[in-house]
């Protein structure tokens, strides 16, 4: 018969002092991870029709400094009609790539912000042949500050 005791202590100190069983130790004490501060505008791609989604991601950062002077803009006359926003924002397209006509599903309702916005996204150019009858779905949300 064999003497266990002083085996499974050697057995457990060395264990509690491996570089496994610290890391182990590391890992329940890390902090949170910190909250990212959301963007007060918000213009992703939901799907395009007969379109490339791929340039219409490319083309997408593009609008989106004209996108945020219009809300800033309609912030400044009216902030209480821009509390939260969630809206889908259809960009018809021509053979070419550019945009022909905006609309809003359902209408914004902030005065001056619809016409700012389809004015900007009315510069949409967007490379490649596109078919005539293409069309890029965004979705649109403005968060409060």
């Amino acid at each position: 018969m064999t003497r266990h005791g002083p085996l499974s202590a050697l057995l457990a100190l060395l264990v509690a002092a491996s570089p496994l069983a610290a890391q182990g130790r590391r890992r329940r004490h890390r902090p949170p991870p910190r909250a990212t501060a959301s963007r007060p505008v918000d213009l992703r791609l939901l799907r395009t029709e007969r379109a490339s989604a791929a340039a219409s991601s490319l083309a997408l950062p593009t609008m989106l400094p004209a996108v945020i002077r219009c809300v800033e803009q309609a912030r400044s006359v009216d902030p209480a009609a821009l509390a939260t926003i969630r809206r889908v924002v259809v960009v018809s397209l021509t053979l070419g790539g550019r945009a022909t006509a905006v609309t809003f599903d359902p209408p914004l309702l902030a005065r001056g912000l619809s016409a700012c916005l389809g004015d900007a996204l009315l510069t949409w150019r967007q490379p490649g042949v596109i078919h005539p009858r293409a069309s890029v779905f965004l979705a649109l949300e403005l968060r409060p500050r």
